[in-house]
């Protein structure tokens, strides 16, 4: 009697071991293409966010290119601002996409300006120019803490109107014999000192970045907010807790963040963000803003700041000074 062989033959080993391969490498893409994912958005969220950085840096020196000749106008220099951010936005390789993007930025700024920030010190607007909008241009210098009442040298200065600083009366940029305080080089005023800075145009620019790119938007906005709530994150980076917990938690509650955000705060002009601001930016991207998360959803913004300095090419205006002293009464 035959006996019988219960081996498989090569054959069937080499498929045996062929499908027990396909099934490893099915299981290691399961586990690991989430995070490539993660991070192939990321990549591409960041550089965007990079890009939207140097834009805005090239944004303030626009608007502070258009307030020197414009005499300290906030409303040209926020104009001139969104123009430049318009690439950041939307198609402008014609004239037809560019009036697209102008009339998405116009609808952004008019929308953003009407919810409610409640910082208690930003004005809506300034002269026409909307100051909680998609752009903000805050004129740092000329400012409040400038001795205005030491600047001028004109027979009515007390009712100045605009900065002269190129009229006869004026002190000038560089000394003239006409004027006998300039006689001795090594003795200056404190006043011609202060008139000198003043006719230098400072600003500074907040842009209202909104990040697109799904996942990696909310990822890195929770990430920026916890950071500067100076909260730890826990759990896994789609669910991330500010409740200790491993990578497989799955509570993924964050909402202790809300009321944490301290805001960028600066020594001069207006804070970049308040902490009301922060909660109005946790509202959108939590969607705890009823009506509109039903009409828009959640979104994610991030405030891309930069300053920029130039000298005066025309006499910057009274009115445009931001920064009003209230005891003055102006």
């Amino acid at each position: 009697m035959q006996a019988f062989d219960a081996r498989p033959d090569n054959q069937t080993v080499r498929q045996l071991r062929a499908t027990a391969r396909r099934g490893q490498a099915a299981i290691e893409a399961a586990l690991v293409m989430p995070l490539m994912v993660f991070f192939c958005l990321g990549i591409v969220q960041l550089t965007l966010v990079q890009q939207a950085r140097l834009m805005t840096e090239y944004a303030a020196y626009q608007a502070v290119r258009a307030g020197v000749v414009w005499n300290g106008n906030n409303e040209r220099m926020h104009d001139a601002a969104i123009v430049a951010l318009l690439p950041t936005m939307g198609r402008t390789d014609d004239i037809l996409q560019l009036g697209k993007t102008w009339a998405l930025a116009s609808l952004y700024d008019d929308a953003l300006g009407k919810l409610q920030w409640n910082n208690g010190v930003v004005p809506a607007s300034f002269n026409g120019a909307n100051l909680l909008g998609l752009v903000r241009v805050d004129t740092v210098n000329p400012a409040y803490f400038t001795p205005i009442e030491t600047l001028w040298r004109l027979p009515d200065g007390v009712n100045w109107k605009e900065l002269d600083f190129d009229g006869p009366d004026a002190f000038p940029e560089t000394p003239f014999t006409k004027f006998a305080e300039f006689f001795n080089l090594d003795v200056r005023t404190k006043d011609q000192e202060i008139y000198r800075k003043s006719t230098v145009l400072s600003i500074r620019l907040r842009y209202w970045y909104e990040m697109k790119v799904p996942f990696a938007n909310q990822v890195i906005f929770l990430s920026w907010f916890a950071a500067n709530a100076d909260v730890a994150l826990y759990g896994g980076i789609e669910r991330s807790s500010t409740t200790k917990e491993n990578m497989l938690g799955k509570s993924g509650d964050a909402s202790s963040l809300q009321g944490g955000g301290r805001g960028i705060r600066h020594q001069k002009g207006f804070d970049s963000l308040y902490q009301p601001e922060m909660r109005v930016l946790w509202g959108l991207a939590s969607g705890d803003i009823p009506i509109l998360s039903k009409l828009i959803g959640r979104r994610y913004f991030l405030p891309l700041t930069a300053t920029h300095s130039m000298r005066m090419q025309s006499n910057f205006h009274r009115k445009w000074i931001m920064h009003l002293n209230p005891s003055w009464g102006l």
